[in-house]
């Protein structure tokens, strides 16, 4: 009876002891949700912080004070770093009431899961700054003073080692401040921590870089001019060579030694070539030396004869060739030639119409073949036959001269002529079958009006040998005198 009754307490004593220690527990389950009631569960972290047992204000303090602890750091070009704190700019973290909500979201009597089943939240850092203050922590960075930065330079062709090439463009450190303001007030905005220069395109850049296709069809087209070698060949065997390196000064160029094309300057340096290459050859309207049949040297003026450069067909060609880039050997464009080298430029075929002798020569192959005596102009201001060097201007069977009109409309003269030879405006040789006598000193005063009268045979005679490459030189051995 006695054990029996001992049992019955110990188990009363068991009993009680675990309804004590449920009552306990509860007690302690509940004090707790009591506690967690405004506090976050174990294990709750909240933008990378442990708020664990912390009230939603005591989160919301903790993220103020690791979000305003903010600085950018700006990276510019040639490694320079600057950093703008938090604090410079009126850095601050704005709650939306996100740790309240979280708070709220929270059951109390589940504060239990937190040591099994963390929890990790993310809630929007909403930030404000102060943008006036931004901008004149940025206006105060070295990197902005004017002294410091260097203006970008754009890629440019340059002459060296015999090539055009392109220099590469320089960067530059000059900065745009309105995109590094624009820059980096994103930066604060979503608070990033870092902010490239480079990246964000705050410099100044470069208008022209290395790869520019224009550029490089300009180093191109310069590399092939400078390639071109025109060759011209000149009168009395020689030469003159228009190759690159005079091609080259034909550029122009700036204090870099940036070299281009400018069509306005490179066709004047190609006017005033084809100007040096006419003054070079251009013999007509020269006087040259010449040697009589009767063995004097005398100068006589070239007049209507000699080489001369058409200048502005010269400057076309040229120009064509030029913009081919193509090279060549080429005489230039005459309009007027020389027959041959011998002789000064006259030939191995020729007249010499000798006015002081009043004798013509008509040489072939440098030999005479027919001479004959003329009468020339009468030595009268208005009837001389001027002294020259002239080309046939063509020949024409019975034709009938006429003299300047007078006042009754009528010619001063008129004569007719079987062969009509004029060379030098209407002055010709033709015959004068009115005339007995020919050579002497009768063309001093009852000459001609400018023409050179000739014996009817002999007339027919040079008619038949004559032609367009003929030279006819009109000469006075030691000059002439007028008589009125």
């Amino acid at each position: 009876m006695e054990e029996k009754k001992k049992h019955s307490i110990g188990f009363r004593i068991a009993v009680g002891t675990v309804c004590g220690a449920v009552v306990l527990g509860l007690g302690f389950y509940a004090y707790q949700a009591w506690q967690y009631r405004n506090r976050f569960f174990e294990g709750t972290v909240i933008n990378g912080i442990d708020c664990s047992g912390l009230t939603a204000q005591e989160a919301t303090e903790k993220i103020r004070e690791k979000v305003e602890n903010y600085q950018l750091q700006i990276t510019f070009r040639e490694n320079q770093t600057e950093e703008i704190p938090g604090r410079e700019i009126d850095y601050r973290y704005v709650s939306d009431g996100s740790e309240n909500e979280l708070m709220e979201a929270q059951n109390p009597l589940l504060w239990i899961k937190g040591y099994f089943s963390p929890e990790q939240y993310q809630v929007k850092e909403h930030i404000a700054f102060d943008q006036k203050k931004l901008e004149k922590q940025l206006n105060q960075l070295p990197q902005m003073k004017e002294e410091e930065q260097t203006q970008p330079e754009n890629a440019f062709v340059i002459f060296r080692n015999d090539e055009f090439v392109i220099e590469p463009e320089k960067e530059g450190t000059m900065i745009l401040p309105e995109k590094l303001y624009k820059a980096a007030e994103e930066a604060v905005e979503t608070s990033s921590k870092t902010l490239s220069a480079e990246d964000a395109g705050i410099y100044q850049e470069p208008q022209v870089r290395k790869d520019d296709d224009t550029l490089v069809r300009q180093k191109d087209q310069l590399n092939d001019l400078v390639k071109v070698t025109i060759t011209y060949q000149l009168p009395y065997g020689k030469e003159k060579v228009l190759d690159g390196e005079e091609l080259k000064t034909w550029l122009v160029t700036d204090k870099k030694g940036n070299y281009s094309r400018d069509d306005e300057k490179f066709d004047k340096k190609l006017k005033q070539f084809v100007e040096e290459l006419a003054e070079e050859v251009d013999t007509k309207g020269k006087n040259r030396k010449f040697h009589t049949t009767s063995g004097l040297d005398v100068n006589v003026e070239s007049s209507d004869y000699g080489w001369k450069i058409d200048k502005k067909k010269e400057r076309k060609a040229l120009k064509k060739l030029l913009n081919q880039q193509k090279s060549t050997t080429r005489e230039p464009v005459y309009s007027s030639q020389e027959m041959g080298e011998e002789n000064n430029g006259l030939g191995k075929n020729y007249i010499e119409v000798n006015l002081t002798e009043q004798h013509l020569y008509y040489y072939k192959d440098n030999k005479v073949v027919l001479d004959t005596p003329l009468v020339s102009g009468k030595m009268t201001r208005d009837r001389f036959t001027p002294p020259g060097i002239f080309l046939l201007t063509y020949k024409q069977r019975d034709r009938v001269l006429k003299g300047r009109p007078l006042p009754n409309g009528q010619p001063s003269y008129q004569s007719p002529v079987d062969y009509w030879m004029p060379f030098n405006g209407g002055i010709g040789l033709h015959d004068a079958s009115w005339r007995g006598k020919f050579g002497g000193t009768i063309y001093r005063y009852s000459g001609s009006h400018g023409c050179i009268n000739l014996p009817s045979s002999k007339a027919a005679k040079i008619y038949e040998m004559i032609d367009k490459e003929t030279p006819i030189v009109c000469v006075y051995n030691d000059g002439y005198q007028l008589i009125g």
